[in-house]
C-alpha cells in the first residue's frame, strides 16, 4: 500500500506506557494506503472517522493494523454499499490509534 498524507498529527504518552496518536489524514491523496506512526512501536488499536460528510461515492473508512509491521495502519476508503472501494476522490479522515 502506499503511503497516504498525514495533515496534521499529535501523540500523547500516558502513564509512561501507552500512547495515543490523534492523526488526520489527507484522503485526496488516495482511496487506499497506510499511515505508519513511527513514535509506536505496536498499535493495538485504531479507529477511524470520515472528516467531511459522506457521499454515495465515499462513504466510510475502515483502517486496520498491518499484519507484519505493527505500528503500520492500513486504511481504505468505501463507497456507501460499504462493499465497493471508494474510486472517486477521497474525502480527508481522522485516525486515532493507541500503542506503546
Amino acid at each position: 500500500m502506499a503511503a497516504l498524507t498525514e495533515t496534521s498529527s499529535n501523540v500523547t504518552e500516558f502513564s509512561g506506557k501507552f500512547k495515543v496518536a490523534a492523526v488526520e489524514v489527507d484522503g485526496a491523496t488516495g482511496t487506499t494506503g497506510s499511515v505508519t506512526i513511527d513514535e509506536m512501536d505496536t498499535v493495538v488499536a485504531v479507529f477511524a472517522q470520515m472528516k467531511e460528510a459522506p457521499t454515495a461515492t465515499c462513504a466510510h473508512v475502515r483502517a486496520s493494523i498491518n499484519a507484519t509491521t505493527a505500528n503500520q495502519i492500513d486504511c481504505i476508503l468505501y463507497e456507501d454499499d460499504h462493499v465497493t472501494a471508494c474510486t472517486q476522490t477521497a474525502t480527508d479522515f481522522y485516525l486515532l490509534a493507541v500503542g506503546y
